[in-house]
């Protein structure tokens, strides 16, 4: 069977249903919700890459260990804000001969900050960098009428961090 050809309104579906993943991300993050991480955000199987802020090696998993194993980390933090912003999401441009992509890739900066009272020191740290995220389109959940776009490769790369180490303390040992 010959893939459909890759049309206008399928494009710009598909631009807005990666922006709204990639919005999910950050929001399930803050409001620690696992269900919807592992429903709404990432794929079966991930990679996950903090080592440029933590060290180590990425981290390869099903959706649900890897939200699972946020949990700790999230209950730790006070109130947490993620905000992701200048999305540039790479699909191929809608012409004569292009099939539908079944990956894409974002470039996304991102700043975290995180409240935790019991942090030594002050309470709250920043930080900012970028996501390079790579996702993958599920035909299962389109075919039921769902957002088809799931993270299946997500890497933090830091640029940038102020305020106390010991807020997030609680990351130690992930991505190890």
């Amino acid at each position: 069977m010959a893939a459909a050809q890759y049309d206008i309104q399928t494009f710009l579906l598909d631009k807005q249903n990666i922006h709204d993943t990639v919005a999910r991300l950050t929001l399930n993050l803050d409001l620690r919700s696992t269900d919807g991480l592992i429903k709404d955000v990432y794929a079966p199987d991930v990679v996950v890459d903090y080592t440029s802020m933590f060290g180590g090696k990425p981290t390869e998993a099903t959706n649900e260990a890897w939200a699972k194993s946020l949990e700790p980390m999230m209950d730790a933090f006070d109130s947490m804000q993620h905000v992701v912003t200048n999305e540039v999401i790479e699909l191929p441009q809608p012409t004569k001969g292009v099939s539908r992509p079944d990956r894409a890739s974002v470039v996304a900066q991102v700043n975290g900050h995180m409240f935790r009272r019991a942090a030594r020191g002050k309470p709250i740290m920043h930080n900012g960098g970028r996501y390079n995220l790579e996702l993958v389109r599920l035909p299962e959940l389109e075919q039921k009428g769902e957002n088809p776009w799931r993270i299946s490769r997500h890497a933090t790369v830091i640029g940038w961090e102020d305020g106390s180490s010991d807020v997030m303390s609680v990351f130690a040992g992930i991505g190890h």
